[in-house]
């Protein structure tokens, strides 16, 4: 039995058909199984021993990669810690510099219409703001484009011997990469909500994942 990344379940199957849906990629290393036995529990695919070897043979003839183990979530929450913190670092001159830059403007608009009467105050221009955070997203995008698109990892992903492949096992291309960065800043943007899908399939992938059709695996 096999349980697809749609929740649904499937199977009975036999090897020669678990082999084809190998080819297809409609199953592999992270996919739920259990054998076709009453009270049988549900396994991930690298438990069994005769998957592994059907996985070995795929790769012999076809495309496949029987070494990659999905990463857990812990160790990818972990990475993506270490990546923002290093991407702070970076960014905190640039924001230093737009606030030496705007802050006497906010500053000076907010005592001259704190000294009006309210019916005439308005709120202080939010230019500084607004360009601080467009600089922080575009950072943001270029730090996990570049690191994606050339090695499959960046310095947290490293540190925690992890890394971005596409269906092939390879590192995603460039277009992938900012598909994925894309869609990762914009889960960022609505609390981390389109994270949650991961704990609800097997290969444990997000939405940014999904998009960009892309697994993290152990490096």
């Amino acid at each position: 039995m096999v349980r697809g990344d749609d929740g649904q379940e499937y199977g009975p199957v036999d090897l020669d058909e678990l082999r084809e849906w190998v080819h297809e990629n409609r199953a592999g290393l992270g996919t739920d199984v259990r054998r076709d036995e009453p009270g049988a529990d549900w396994h991930p695919w690298q438990n069994y021993p005769e998957l592994i070897a059907l996985l070995a043979e795929a790769n012999a003839t076809g495309p496949g990669h029987p070494t990659m183990v999905i990463a857990p979530i812990w160790r990818r929450v972990l990475a993506f810690g270490l990546d923002l913190i290093l991407i702070s670092i970076l960014v905190t001159p640039i924001l230093l510099t737009l606030a030496v830059i705007f802050l006497p403007d906010w500053f000076i608009h907010y005592v001259v219409a704190s000294s009006q009467p309210p019916y005439t105050y308005s709120d202080p221009p939010l230019d500084g703001k607004v360009i601080g955070s467009l600089i922080s997203d575009a950072m943001l995008a270029l730090y996990f484009t570049c690191f994606h698109a050339a090695h499959g990892k960046t310095p947290g992903k490293a540190l925690l011997r992890l890394r971005v492949v596409d269906p092939a096992g390879n590192s995603p291309g460039l277009i992938s990469s900012f598909l994925r960065a894309f869609v990762l800043i914009f889960s960022m943007s609505v609390l981390f909500i389109p994270f949650l899908y991961a704990f609800l399939n097997p290969q444990r992938r997000a939405l940014h994942d999904l998009v960009a059709d892309t697994c993290v695996v152990d490096a």
